[in-house]
């Protein structure tokens, strides 16, 4: 021990020369309300809390004299001045995660993400899957797959940036990435339900393998079903994107216009959706989903490989409608 800093004794026995009161000695519940509130001086630049909600932490008195009231008035002052609407947090204030509340700014625009996907999502129709029979063909069930197409698309055309890019930019970004997420789309719009119908005519078209493959990615997002807007944001980031796939060799844009704009826009949803995710759950389940929904992505994309493959063998593209060829 090289002070008497170090040592606790020593700094008890100054507390008490200085005639300092023993109930003046914080308890548990007082360091970790000290801790709570240097945590939020630290972060108050980064989380714009309304006036209100800054005092009420300021507020908040570092020695409590009535010990026995002081956890109910700490636990009701913090539900109180951060109850969030229309977003709830499956953790308590009370764990300390103060630093991943959510801006004004962050649930304006999730809220927009929302009311943004709904428009599409009134659109959308997979009444298709029901109709189809043991004549069905691949071609005529991506035929009506198209309104789907169509309805997610229409989503898109309401995201601020993406109808600020060059007209060249958005239909190669649609044509390069939207059938490498129209899955999450379906998965969304038809409330994380199994459409069972569906297993023997995709087996019939491909293969039993293919099917089982599809449906394992499927499920494994209903881990989202209680926080769907997980995967609406997941949507908007990888349009964005501009290495998901490689355009088609008979595609007359090769490049991109304004690259620099698609990494800003995408780099922004991606802090958007790490805020969330910090918001509902840990930092290590954070990174844990997101290099879940990355993986699955991909593996995703090597299915629709595997379907383009077979497409171009038995020459079909001819015969789907106008949409379906582009994308």
């Amino acid at each position: 021990m090289r002070n008497r800093r170090q040592c606790s004794y020593c700094r008890l026995k100054k507390c008490f020369d200085i005639k300092m009161r023993k109930d003046w000695i914080r308890t548990d519940e007082e360091r970790r309300l000290r801790q709570l509130k240097n945590l939020y001086k630290q972060q108050k630049h980064l989380n714009k809390l309304s006036l209100d909600e800054q005092q009420s932490v300021i507020n908040f008195s570092l020695v409590l004299r009535k010990k026995k009231r002081i956890k109910s008035l700490i636990t009701k002052q913090l539900i109180e001045d951060h109850t969030i609407s229309k977003i709830e947090s499956i953790y308590p204030i009370s764990t300390f995660a103060i630093h991943r509340n959510l801006s004004d700014d962050d649930r304006f625009i999730l809220n927009n993400i929302i009311n943004a996907y709904k428009l599409g999502a009134d659109q959308a129709d997979y009444s298709h899957f029901n109709r189809c029979t043991s004549s069905t063909t691949l071609v005529q069930f991506l035929n009506d797959e198209s309104i789907m197409y169509e309805s997610l698309i229409y989503f898109y055309k309401q995201i601020p940036e993406f109808k600020t890019y060059d007209l060249n930019d958005r239909i190669l970004l649609i044509k390069c990435n939207v059938t490498k997420t129209i899955h999450l789309h379906h998965i969304i719009v038809e409330n994380f339900q199994e459409i069972e119908c569906m297993s023997e005519h995709i087996s019939r078209w491909i293969s039993q393998n293919f099917h089982e493959q599809m449906f394992k990615i499927r499920r494994k997002f209903y881990c989202f079903m209680k926080y769907p807007l997980i995967l609406k944001i997941t949507l908007i980031i990888f349009i964005f994107s501009m290495n998901l796939s490689i355009p088609y060799p008979n595609s007359q844009f090769s490049n991109y216009k304004n690259k620099y704009k698609l990494y800003e826009s995408q780099n922004f949803y991606i802090s958007l959706l790490w805020r969330y995710l910090n918001y509902l759950f840990n930092e290590y389940e954070t990174i844990r989903l997101i290099h879940f929904i990355v993986t699955q992505i991909l593996h995703y994309q090597t299915l629709m490989n595997t379907m383009d493959e077979i497409i171009n063998k038995n020459d079909y593209q001819n015969e789907f409608n106008p949409l379906m060829q582009s994308v």
